[in-house]
């Protein structure tokens, strides 16, 4: 994964109407293409479930945080000819960081350039944040072989900050008796092994904030295992990074019967 954080501005063009902008770029592909951008509303959410069925076939996350996010600012829907098929959203993080998240196209409208459109709104958005001192920087993460989409953000002036390895097992045995975990409590002490950010399921936070224990005992579960082995399991999002540099062993530690079977 990459971890990526905004260095640079530049310039958008869109044109305000009620309720949103109206946006035709020459990038964008197909006669009459005109992509209202607006806050979501309570009204989108079958739209919304629809482009989440359409992303990583059927496994997107979508859909299970929808509302959440409908209750929360920052969640902007691209409309076209009175139907939501794109999406992202800008989510406040420790030390007030603007993170952005869930950029979507429904998939019978990929190729078109309006994920382009999409992320350039959403930036924008987040710059104008930034700028009331709402904000104090603009972050987001992507997987290393989207190579689209780390091209689209170079492009945009962010510039790649970190790398994190992403690791599991495949054809997993699961043992006939799940591991006895004990819930604990996360310090900082925790997280000294990172140098920036901590990973939390697809997000990754400032590590040494004012904010970031607290906003980590709100996302996701602290556990030890009988081996001493100490990690947290992100709520929604089944990864699990380790806390301690002694997990050096990764693939003993990973196969420690049970620590597939937590939920």
């Amino acid at each position: 994964m990459f971890v990526f954080k905004y260095d640079t501005h530049l310039p958008f063009w869109r044109e305000r109407k009620p309720g949103g902008y109206i946006h035709r770029h020459p990038w964008m592909k197909g006669d009459g293409m005109e992509l209202l951008t607006r806050t979501a509303e309570p009204r989108d959410r079958e739209d919304l479930a629809e482009i989440s069925r359409t992303t990583w076939e059927g496994h997107d996350y979508l859909e299970g945080v929808a509302e959440s996010w409908l209750a929360d600012s920052g969640f902007i829907v691209g409309e076209l000819s009175g139907r939501v098929i794109a999406c992202g959203k800008i989510s406040r993080m420790p030390g007030d960081v603007a993170w952005l998240e869930g950029l979507r196209v429904h998939s019978d409208f990929r190729g078109r350039g309006l994920g382009r459109i999409m992320s350039d709104r959403i930036l924008e958005e987040a710059l104008r944040l930034l700028e009331e001192g709402k904000f104090t920087g603009i972050e987001f993460s992507t997987y290393i072989n989207n190579l689209e989409s780390i091209s689209m953000a170079k492009k945009q002036g962010f510039r790649t900050t970190e790398l994190f390895h992403v690791v599991g097992i495949e054809d997993f045995t699961p043992p006939s008796r799940p591991m006895e975990l004990t819930p604990v409590d996360i310090t900082p002490e925790d997280l000294a092994i990172y140098r920036e950010h901590a990973p939390c399921g697809w997000k990754y936070i400032h590590a040494r904030e004012r904010d970031s224990l607290a906003w980590l005992r709100a996302n996701a579960g602290f556990w030890q295992t009988p081996g001493g082995v100490r990690f947290l399991a992100s709520k929604g999002i089944w990864r699990y990074p380790p806390f301690h540099r002694r997990w050096a062993n990764l693939r003993n530690s990973l196969q420690e019967p049970g620590l597939r079977h937590i939920q």
